[in-house]
């Protein structure tokens, strides 16, 4: 059955491969391109933020954000040998999402008033000559939680694969899920709704792109 609607799984690898972009260019000092891929996180999140109220079923906050006690009780099952599966995040996967955006989110915010402490700035750090030094410094401390988070949803993929012998990573390739032992709705969405969801996408990576705009001329 369909699960993830196609905007959704365009998103989430474009957000893996910016992020891998954004944390390859830093450690190899090529500043532009990592601010590059910053503001690509930016209007990526941004964009999932907004599909997350527009998008198909399993992409909506309101299927997967559920109570603490919910997501506490299910870490309980989850170790067992055939848990139930149902179709989209589970409330523990729910909880990892609003780390996963929410993270990189921080990170680029922050990095647009951050400097280097030798040329490069942010564009937005002229906006806040006293704050770009904690901006850096919040930034710097981000990146840990950053690869924390990182570490523990390739974790969770390895988990599932071969403890429940689920492949998450087709079904966010394809949109399918096969493997669903309970009923649930179809996550499929229209041509139109799509297409929707594409333009939103470039249109949000685009404007964040724009603040580089905002920076002021070296002349």
């Amino acid at each position: 059955m369909r699960v993830w609607d196609f905007p959704l799984r365009l998103f989430h690898w474009s957000l893996f491969i910016s992020i891998v972009g954004a944390i390859v260019s830093v450690k190899a000092d090529v500043m532009w391109l990592h601010e590059r891929f910053g503001l690509t996180i930016l209007g990526l999140i941004t964009f999932r933020i907004f599909w997350g109220f527009l998008g198909g079923h399993y992409a909506q906050f309101r299927q997967f954000l559920t109570l603490p006690p919910i997501a506490f009780q299910e870490l309980k099952t989850i170790l067992k040998p055939k848990p139930k599966t149902k179709a989209g995040h589970s409330a523990i996967g729910g909880y990892a999402t609003l780390a996963l955006l929410g993270i990189p989110l921080f990170m680029a915010i922050s990095g647009t008033m951050s400097n280097d402490d030798v040329l490069f700035e942010g564009p937005l750090a002229h906006l806040v000559p006293n704050g770009t030094d904690a901006a850096s410094s919040s930034h710097r401390i981000g990146e840990n939680f950053l690869l924390f988070v990182v570490f523990l949803h390739f974790s969770a993929i390895v988990f599932y694969k071969y403890k429940h012998k689920r492949n998450l990573t087709s079904a966010m390739v394809t949109g399918n899920a096969d493997d669903v032992t309970v009923r649930s709705v179809d996550g499929s969405i229209s041509i139109k709704r799509k297409f929707f969801g594409i333009f939103l996408m470039l249109v949000f990576i685009a404007t964040a792109q724009s603040i580089l705009l905002l920076r002021p001329s070296l002349f």
